[in-house]
């Protein structure tokens, strides 16, 4: 019991769910016809969507992100000044793409389902914990269409860089998480 309270400290637990679940039993085959309207009746409006060659494709994702964090402050060792804190946070989820034609038929479909870690860390911090030891923050971005009615507003070489980013719906797709320092991003010098 002293041990407890010589070791008093903040636990934080948080989880987030962004999208709805996805069986791998629920992706259309496409050799049974399926219309983008029977699609959007059972998985609801797509949370990505971008033009190809031969069509356009559809996303839906789903993600559930699990972040960890302790705390400890180290007054029982004399360093009433230091905190020592250690954070971690795992994801899991679906990805479903499906490609459609110029009629609106499902041409092709694919699903990946999977889990992994999202990031950690551990520090010594004076006086309190101040700074996050974890940050999944990329991971909770509100999805582009919420953002298309400021896209003018951006710094200049994100405006510029407009018809090229992945998430206008003309230039592919990009799964939430990304880098923001390679690929198309490294176009917008941040």
């Amino acid at each position: 019991m002293l041990a407890l309270v010589l070791l008093a400290g903040c636990v934080q637990w948080r989880a987030y769910e962004l999208g709805t679940p996805i069986a791998i039993a629920d992706v259309p085959d496409p050799d049974e016809g399926w219309t983008v309207t029977e699609v959007m009746a059972r998985f609801g409006p797509p949370l990505r969507m971008s033009r190809d060659g031969s069509g356009y494709v559809m996303a839906w994702e789903f993600w559930d992100i699990d972040e960890f964090r302790v705390g400890v402050g180290l007054g029982f060792t004399g360093a009433d000044f230091l905190n020592v804190d250690w954070g971690k946070a795992n994801a899991k989820g679906d990805f479903m793409l499906l490609n459609f034609d110029h009629e609106h038929r499902l041409v092709s479909a694919s699903f990946e389902e999977w889990k992994r870690d999202a990031g950690g860390g551990r520090g010594v911090q004076a006086f309190v914990s101040a700074v996050d030891v974890v940050d999944v923050e990329d991971l909770l971005e509100e999805l582009a269409q919420h953002r298309w009615g400021g896209q003018s507003l951006r710094p200049l070489p994100v405006t510029l860089n407009q018809q090229n980013r992945l998430d206008s719906g003309e230039a592919g797709l990009e799964q939430r998480g990304g880098t923001r320092v390679v690929g198309q991003h490294s176009l917008e010098m941040r």
